[in-house]
């Protein structure tokens, strides 16, 4: 039976190492090269040829060296072959064929793409993690070793594996949609991103239908392009009038970098509509609402409206296409499209069965349909996520730029239909809007719903609010009719939600504060209360990304840090003092505090919680929930639903 088995390596002077972790049980192997230990190369290539090896960044880097060290490389050559990777910014098969390493083929998974952070270091993901340990590398990489430095690299080696092991965990489904498409397509997907795989999958589907293999098309650089306005695109305000027209006159500009900048006609104009004003940009249309609370009462309701799979139904509308493919790229993604709602339709309807009358062939038709559905969410996405992109045959820049700003015009169009029918709109951006209407309006704003898609050919799905608290379009509090709550920006804990791909997206940052606004919003619970309450260790820290690294108390604490605020902290520093003044800045908001590179066993007994309950306060104005920080006496007796939004991550 093949062992999975976690990879990683170490290469300074006269020192090189690798360490496998059995993904099993934790059992730990290490093979050293250096004054003090041979190298058994026939064991290591066994091992490599033998299991499974799941890697961070091994494809570029760890496979080169253990196969050059398999090869019988010297502890100096493979230092030189180490920092030639790490500088010489070549890809892995340019490494490869320059260097005549060869890596022949065997069972490997890089995390490095499949995670949706893409290209972050695997320290960064650790925090993102609540890993147990956080430690950066404890000695210069151009060091030469003491043998008590060798035990201290094999130790920071096996908390890289312990990171990596961890990740391999988080992303676990995520791997397993890869294994079942590479199955069913006969290419290997578990080490490819998911714009890699969408990509992949499309080439492939064009082929098919070609019989050519699609090639990057080339987009001469400072050549220029305009927005094709589409049909059914009209205003009727003057003001949305002269936008349109602006958009229609505008030219967009190819730079150097591939990349669309937003041209000066655009960039940074306003738009006003009732009380609402919206900018528009690359990225989406947003409205600018900020420190604002809105409610439904029995006068109004709040409803939002989304734009179902968006960004793939303007595509397809529209006919939009890479070059390089042709229109024969249409069919083919509306079909990807089809066939992942057709899949989608079969999961929703297996799921309502009851258990007992799942037969194994429905059991079948589940997982298959499953990964239809989620091998064609990747497509889709993949395609728009692709077309910006210069160094890819999907890249189209016109397609991209069609895509956005139809979008944003679109959802202009349903915010002014809204607003000259008495309807207000109270945010807006770039998938939806929400509506503040007259409830006795309700049926006039469907109908304008409904003709809006009759128009454009898209779906809105809808739901309805209690109330929305921004501190700014993509910085709010939701509060559901029955009662759940939907959080985004910097008041989001996926960590409390248990959503494990975004946990991976975004640093903790004290997140037992904005738990505790939510429990204010949502059931009247003191901040102070939720706070004070609480003894998991992980809604308090925060982890930060320090440029050059950081130092706490003249201790080097290394590039990604965690901290929590405690009684009689001290801030922490940059390790590199400013050119001209020779003095050491702050890192923002870690005034009073402590690092936290290790997870403690039991809760410490030195948390401020002065000031968490502060900073809880201060969302709660951010958010326009209160005018000031509030004084709550009350006291709330604590449901164990209540406890702490539900934390979800296993201890």
């Amino acid at each position: 039976m093949t062992d999975t088995l976690i990879c990683d390596t170490e290469c300074y002077h006269g020192y090189w190492l690798v360490a496998f972790k059995r993904a099993s049980d934790g059992k730990i192997v290490t093979m050293e090269k250096s004054d003090r230990s041979e190298l058994d190369r026939g064991r290591l290539a066994n091992i490599m040829r033998g299991n499974q090896i799941v890697t961070f960044n091994g494809g570029h880097y760890d496979l080169l060296m253990i196969y050059y060290a398999i090869s019988g490389a010297t502890n100096e050559q493979l230092k030189q072959l180490s920092d030639y990777i790490i500088t010489s910014g070549k890809k892995s098969w340019e490494v490869s064929r320059q260097m005549d390493i060869v890596i022949p083929k065997i069972n490997h998974i890089d995390l490095m793409e499949p995670n949706p952070s893409v290209r972050q270091s695997l320290k960064t993901l650790n925090g993102r993690m609540h890993g147990k340990r956080m430690q950066d590398l404890p000695i210069k990489p151009d060091a030469h070793l003491t043998h008590a430095d060798m035990d201290a690299l094999t130790a920071y080696c096996i908390n890289d594996l312990d990171a990596t092991h961890l990740l391999f965990d988080q992303i676990a489904d995520a791997l397993a949609l890869r294994n079942q498409l590479t199955e069913r397509y006969g290419i290997d997907m578990r080490s490819k991103s998911d714009a890699q795989i969408g990509e992949t999958i499309i080439r492939i589907r064009v082929q098919e239908k070609t019989g050519r293999k699609p090639v990057r098309g080339e987009v001469p650089v400072g050549s220029t392009f305009r927005y094709e306005v589409p049909a059914f695109m009209k205003f009727s305000t003057p003001q949305l009038q002269a936008v349109l027209e602006i958009v229609r006159e505008t030219e967009f500009r190819i730079q150097a970098s591939g990349k669309v900048d937003m041209p000066k006609a655009l960039n940074g104009l306003t738009i006003t509509l009732g009380s609402s004003s919206y900018t528009m940009g690359i990225g989406g249309l947003h409205s600018t609402e900020s420190n604002r609370a809105v409610h439904a009462d029995e006068e109004r309701s709040l409803i939002d409206a989304d734009v179902a799979s968006q960004y793939p139904r303007i595509i397809v509308t529209l006919g939009l296409f890479p070059k390089a493919i042709g229109p024969i790229f249409i069919p083919i993604y509306a079909g990807i499209i089809d066939e992942r709602v057709a899949a989608k339709n079969v999961v929703t309807a297996i799921k309502k069965k009851p258990v007992s009358e799942r037969t194994p062939e429905i059991e079948r038709q589940l997982i298959d349909n499953t990964v239809k559905a989620e091998g064609g969410k990747i497509q889709a996405n993949g395609v728009y996520g692709k077309s910006g992109s210069p160094w890819s045959f999907l890249y189209a820049p016109h397609m991209m730029i069609g895509t956005t700003l139809t979008g944003q015009l679109t959802l202009l169009m349903l915010a002014e239909r809204a607003e000259e029918s008495g309807i207000s709109v109270v945010s807006g951006n770039t998938d939806g809007v929400v509506f503040h209407c007259p409830r006795g309006l309700e049926d006039k704003l469907f109908a304008i719903c409904a003709q809006w898609e009759a128009d454009t050919g898209f779906t809105l799905e809808f739901a309805r609010y209690k109330s929305i608290y921004n501190a700014s379009v993509n910085t709010y509090v939701a509060v559901k009719e029955d009662g759940s709550v939907k959080r985004k920006g910097t008041v989001s804990n996926p960590w409390g939600e248990g959503d494990k791909r975004a946990q991976l997206i975004k640093n903790p940052s004290a997140t037992i504060c904005s738990d505790a606004a939510v429990l204010f919003l949502t059931d009247g619970i003191p901040v102070e209360q939720t706070i004070r309450e609480s003894r998991d260790i992980r809604g308090f820290v925060t982890v930060v990304n320090v440029t050059g690294g950081g130092t706490w108390k003249g201790e080097y604490l290394g590039k990604v840090v965690r901290y929590v605020w405690a009684n009689f902290g001290q801030p922490i520093l940059y390790l590199t003092p400013h050119p001209s003044t020779g003095n050491f800045k702050k890192v923002s908001k870690t005034d009073g505090c402590r690092p936290m590179m290790e997870l403690p066993d039991e809760f410490p007994a030195d948390i401020d919680y002065a000031r968490y309950i502060s900073e809880a306060n201060n969302i709660l104005v951010d958010l326009g929930a209160v005018a000031a920080p509030p004084t709550l006496a009350k006291v709330v007796t604590l449901t164990p639903r209540r406890a702490l939004m539900g934390w979800a991550l296993a201890a």
